[in-house]
């Protein structure tokens, strides 16, 4: 009798066995390449169960989500690339391997609303359509004092560690948070004594980043237009007709020097009405610091090595950028 009930009890087990190993290891999602999987904010076990089902086709009696849940995956935001045919043992391994995910938000300057709202949307679990709609009409902005215009004076670029599912609030709040940090005494101090604003500062800044991929002139630029802004000068900065146009392409002649807009400095005095860019710590810090000089003009060296020629003399700049956009016709007609 006793042999009888040990029979039992190891057929009881075996079958569990079997059954345990049939739906935790010979069940296999049905993606055939890697693919993305995205854990929303504020879903419950229901919401899991029908993602993976509908996305993966994995099915487990009480739900993966129950199954994930003893495991010790509580439902969390993360994101991650699923190996093709994977078990429900590997996907729940991988949800509790992703519970407190973060990630290195790279924010680079020299970028505008468009390619900000793609590197955070592939990064984080924010769509598109929601940090670009923020950034180009926006609600949240108004309330740390930016709009559609100046926003970029609130982005430090930097490398943040960020969880992967905050939110476009979040977002923000972090953003507010790092900029407080950099703008500190001591650049609030030097803002004061050039009696510049942070708006001001920030701007000009953004037409230092997009004249010189050189950082050691950076300082020199930004004398040059904090020179021609205090003398009531149009900045004629060329960065503001690209940025005008939407297209990085070369500026050409009148019909790109008079377009109509704001930002077009060789029709309008004074400053743009925000930034045409993040700028760069480095270009921030070069208007804070910027060379005193009597710089009212600079042009490019015709040998394209990147660097500018500097002049007070406003028929020696012509002769200057004769010589650089003669260079510029004679490269692009090799190219053709």
């Amino acid at each position: 009798m006793k042999k009888s009930k040990n029979w039992v009890i190891l057929l009881v087990l075996s079958i569990v066995l079997m059954a345990i190993v049939a739906i935790f290891f010979l069940q296999t999602s049905s993606n055939k390449n890697h693919q993305e999987v995205i854990i929303k904010k504020n879903w419950n076990s229901d919401s899991l169960n029908i993602y993976f089902n509908n996305n993966f086709k994995i099915e487990m009696p009480l739900g993966l989500a129950f199954w994930a849940e003893k495991a010790g995956y509580k439902i969390t935001p993360c994101k991650f690339f699923l190996p093709p045919n994977s078990n429900p043992f590997k996907i729940i391994r991988t949800l509790r391997e992703n519970r407190n995910q973060t990630i290195n938000l790279v924010i680079i300057p020299g970028i505008w609303a468009e390619s900000l709202s793609e590197r955070i949307s592939s990064k984080l679990i924010i769509n598109y359509g929601d940090i670009h709609g923020e950034l180009v009409n926006p609600s949240l902005l108004l309330d740390y004092g930016f709009n559609d215009t100046t926003w970029p004076a609130l982005i430090i670029p930097n490398t943040y560690n960020i969880s992967v599912g905050i939110s476009v609030e979040g977002f923000f709040d972090r953003m507010k948070a790092e900029h407080e940090i950099f703008w500190d005494s001591i650049r609030t101090s030097k803002l004061k004594n050039q009696n510049l604003s942070l708006l001001q500062a920030v701007t000009i800044a953004s037409l230092v980043q997009k004249e010189s991929n050189k950082i050691d002139e950076y300082t020199k630029i930004a004398g040059v237009y904090i020179n021609r802004y205090r003398k009531g000068m149009k900045l004629q900065a060329d960065p503001t007709i690209v940025f005008a146009k939407g297209k990085a392409e070369r500026v050409r002649g009148k019909e790109d020097l008079f377009i109509n807009s704001p930002y077009n400095t060789y029709i309008h005095k004074g400053l743009p009405p925000g930034p045409i860019c993040i700028p760069s710590v480095e270009a921030i810090n070069a208007v804070l610091n910027y060379t005193k000089h009597d710089y009212l003009y600079f042009c490019a060296k015709s040998d394209f090595s990147g660097y500018h020629i500097f002049e007070f003399d406003y028929n020696n700049h012509k002769k200057n950028a004769s010589a650089f956009h003669r260079a510029l016709n004679r490269e692009e007609l090799k190219s053709k």
